[in-house]
């Protein structure tokens, strides 16, 4: 019953031109979801033995009216840092706030020089915060709700298909307005076209510029009553990981949201079907691939007992061709060619 269900409601990926509602939901699906929010909200209680607090070095700093913030939880991501804040900050990101996994990398250090930060720690590490569901919705409660956050990890970088044209805010403010309470956007893994042990990011370069790959088809999906579910991708091509690519980066936060079951699966479910979607480049594979995963494997802080970096170590460990495209590999110039392969559906 339930492989009949993703055949009936499967769902196109990359979108066609001629795709019209391209997360739609059958009638049946509809109605589950019209009749499921007429029902008191139930969220699932919080872990309270779970805090967070300001870094001793930092003054508290609430948002204001016009301020734009970003959450993000972050774990020896020092490599990543300036390309992530840059690109965040040009679409009109104002203020970032994260929670530091104990980070020892020089990822702590960095961020506290940079004024629109605000770096907190925690009682617990990742994995006993419900894999950072609990951080996320710590900081959202902290920093205000009724308004907009994106909320993404260090390794993704969020295009819309406006990101040249419009700010952010600009662009939260037409999904508000056309009743769209959050931008659904698959994680797009980009590979190096190169050899992989050439694939090293620095202060000084695009992630993009180093993994300038990915991959146009291979893409399974099927909309749900939850969400919308999309796997596919080099992770699935090279090791056979089912990883779940679809994640909601910007979303509006009020007193009826929270992270649910999974960062996949925001609730209230009946927002995760939009008719829009952006793109998260996702960057994971690099020259220290190999060691990446060994050290994620034996840290036993991700899901299913780090099931995929179980197979991610295995391939690494024993692939000696380390060429990870193939013939229907695109390579990423700018957004627009997101656009014109249809991995993004920009907004009317």
């Amino acid at each position: 019953m339930r492989d009949l269900e993703k055949l009936k409601n499967r769902i196109e990926y990359p979108f066609s031109k001629d795709s019209q509602d391209i997360w739609s939901l059958p009638l049946e699906l509809k109605l589950t979801n019209f009749f499921k929010n007429l029902l008191p909200k139930h969220h699932k209680k919080r872990d309270q033995k779970v805090k967070i607090w300001l870094s001793k070095n930092q003054e508290s700093r609430p948002l204001s009216e016009n301020d734009f913030p970003l959450i993000f939880v972050v774990h020896n991501g020092r490599p990543f840092l300036p390309s992530f804040l840059d690109h965040y900050r040009r679409i009109g990101v104002t203020r970032f706030v994260c929670v530091d996994d104990i980070s020892n990398d020089g990822t702590t250090e960095y961020l506290l020089e940079q004024k629109d930060v605000d770096i907190h720690f925690s009682n617990v590490r990742y994995k006993d915060a419900a894999r950072s569901k609990t951080w996320r919705e710590l900081l959202a409660d902290k920093y205000g709700k009724n308004r907009w956050y994106l909320n993404v990890d260090i390794d993704e970088f969020l295009f819309t298909g406006c990101n040249s044209t419009m700010t952010i805010a600009e662009y939260a403010n037409i999904l508000y307005s056309k009743r769209v309470y959050r931008l659904p956007a698959p994680m797009i893994d980009m590979v190096p076209g190169g050899n992989l042990c050439d694939a090293v990011l620095t202060d000084h370069i695009k992630p993009w510029e180093v993994c300038e790959y990915f991959d146009l088809d291979g893409y399974s999906g099927y909309s749900k009553s939850g969400g919308i579910k999309l796997y596919g991708g080099p992770r699935k091509r090279l090791w056979d990981a089912n990883a779940e690519l679809m994640k909601y980066p910007l979303i509006y936060w009020d007193e009826h949201t929270s992270m649910g079951v999974s960062i996949h699966s925001p609730r209230p479910n009946y927002r995760n079907h939009a008719p829009v979607c952006g793109a998260l480049l996702h960057f994971k594979i690099f020259a220290d691939a190999e060691i990446a995963s060994k050290e994620a494997l034996e840290s036993g802080q991700y899901f299913d007992g780090s099931r995929e970096y179980k197979l991610m170590y295995k391939y690494f460990n024993e692939q000696r061709e380390k060429k990870l495209t193939y013939d229907q590999s695109i390579f990423f110039e700018n957004e627009g060619t997101l656009i014109k392969h249809g991995m993004i559906r920009p907004i009317d």
